[in-house]
C-alpha cells in the first residue's frame, strides 16, 4: 500500500526573470521555501505516475539552475517504503543557499513514490548492476522532464547529485543524458552491497561502471571514502579507473576517513565541511552557480544531550545532531528515548519521537537544533 505524504503544500509559486548570477553569498536559510510535492512524470515507456519529491528553494526571483538529488537503496527490502525526501532536506538546502531549484526525487518503489521497485540486479551470482543503474537514471530523466517545464526552471543549467545506488543511478542518467545536464556528482556510487565489504560480483559492477563510461560525456564527480564498508576505496578507483577507460569523464576524490562508515558522508551533516570544498571547486570549474564565500555557521549544532540519557547512547544524541530537520528528541525521566528526523514538518517529527519513547514520562528535549527543555 501507498504510504500517504505527511504534511502539505502541494504547489510552489513561479516565477519568471533574470537568472541568478553565477557566484553570490549563501542564501539565509530563513530565506528557503521547502515545499513536499508529488511530481507527476512521464516514463519513457508512455508510463504516467507520482513520485515523492521535496523542493527547497530561494526566495528569489528569475529562472532557476535546477539540482535534482536522489537516495541511496537500503539492505533491507521493507525500509524502502520507510524512506522519505525529508531525510534529505539538509543536501537540498546546500544547493538551495547556492541559488539552485534543488529537488530531492524518491525514485520508483521508495517512500511514497507509485510505482514498483524496478532497481533489482538480480540473483547476487549474475549480478546485472547496470540494468538496476539504469532503471534509476529512467526515473531520474522522467522527474527532469517534467522539472523542465516549470517557469521558474532554467532548463540549460541541470545537475544531478546521486548517493549510493542514487549514485551510480546519476552516472547512468549522464550516460544517457536529458538536454540541460551540465554536471553530476557521484557521492560512493555503486550497487550489490550485501553486508560490510561484501558486495555481489564486484567484477560486475566495474563492468557496468565501464559500459556506462561509453557514452557519459557529462562532467562528473566522484567523492568516496577511506573507510567506506560498502564500497571500499581499492573497488572505487578500479571502477573509475574503468568508467575513465571508456572514455567517461569524471574527477574521483578519496576523502579521509569519516565516522565509523564513510558510506554515510554524504548522509550526514558532520560530513558537510569534507565535501563542500570539492562541490565548490567543481561547479566553478564547471561555470555553475555556487556562493562566493560558504556560510560561516557550523554543519552540526553543539548541543549538550540531555542529562537522563545514558553515556552508551550518547552517540544517538550526535546522530540527531548530524540528522535533517523537522526531528525531534523525546526522553524518558529512566532514560527511555527515541528520535525521529526528514518529517514534512516539526509538528509530525514531536509525535513521532513521543510515541517511540513509548511512556506517559517521555518530554521532548530537542527540535531541529533547539534545546526545548519540554
Amino acid at each position: 500500500m501507498r504510504r500517504p505524504l505527511r504534511g502539505l503544500g502541494l504547489a510552489v509559486t513561479l516565477a519568471v526573470g533574470v537568472s541568478v548570477a553565477t557566484a553570490a553569498p549563501p542564501v539565509p536559510r530563513d530565506r528557503l521555501t521547502q515545499v513536499p510535492v508529488r511530481l507527476a512524470v512521464l516514463l519513457d515507456d508512455g508510463r504516467a505516475l507520482a513520485l515523492e519529491a521535496l523542493v527547497v528553494k530561494p526566495n528569489v526571483s528569475g529562472r532557476l539552475p535546477l539540482a535534482v538529488i536522489t537516495h541511496g537503496t537500503p539492505r533491507e527490502s521493507e525500509a524502502r517504503r520507510q524512506m522519505s525526501a525529508g531525510h534529505m532536506s539538509f543536501q537540498a538546502e546546500e544547493l538551495a543557499r547556492r541559488g539552485y531549484l534543488a529537488v530531492v526525487v524518491m525514485r520508483r518503489g521508495y517512500g511514497a513514490s507509485e510505482g514498483v521497485w524496478a532497481e533489482s540486479s538480480g540473483q547476487c551470482d549474475a549480478a546485472d548492476h547496470e540494468r538496476a543503474a539504469r532503471e534509476s537514471a529512467r526515473d531520474l530523466r522522467a522527474a527532469l522532464r517534467s522539472l523542465a517545464s516549470w517557469p521558474m526552471v532554467d532548463p540549460e543549467r541541470v545537475i544531478a547529485i546521486g548517493e549510493s545506488a542514487g549514485g551510480i543511478g546519476a552516472v547512468a542518467l549522464a550516460a544517457n543524458p536529458p538536454a540541460g545536464l551540465r554536471a553530476v556528482i557521484n557521492f560512493a556510487g555503486g550497487r550489490g552491497s550485501r553486508g560490510p565489504n561484501d558486495v555481489c560480483r564486484e567484477d560486475r559492477l566495474i563492468d557496468a561502471y565501464a559500459s556506462l563510461g561509453k557514452t557519459a560525456r557529462v562532467p562528473s564527480l566522484w567523492i568516496y571514502t577511506e573507510n567506506d564498508t560498502y564500497f571500499g576505496p581499492d573497488l572505487a578507483k578500479r571502477m573509475f579507473a574503468a568508467y575513465r577507460r571508456q572514455g567517461g569523464i569524471g574527477e574521483f576524490r578519496l576523502l579521509p576517513a569519516f565516522a565509523d562508515d564513510g558510506h554515510a558522508l554524504f548522509a550526514r551533516r558532520g560530513g558537510v565541511p569534507q565535501w563542500r570544498p570539492l562541490l565548490d571547486g567543481f561547479l566553478k570549474q564547471h561555470r555553475l552557480p555556487t556562493w562566493d564565500t560558504p556560510p560561516a555557521e557550523p554543519a552540526v549544532a553543539d548541543l549538550p544531550p540531555p542529562e537522563e540519557l545514558a553515556p552508551q547512547y550518547k552517540v544517538h544524541w550526535l546522530r540527531y545532531l548530524e540528522a535533517a530537520d523537522n526531528k525531534a528528541f523525546a526522553v524518558s525521566p529512566a532514560g527511555r528515548f527515541a528520535w525521529r528526523s526528514g518529517h514534512y514538518g516539526v509538528e509530525s517529527a514531536r509525535a513521532a519521537a513521543l510515541e517511540g519513547c513509548g511512556h506517559a514520562s517521555c518530554r521532548l528535549v530537542s527540535e531541529n537544533d533547539v534545546l526545548t527543555g519540554r
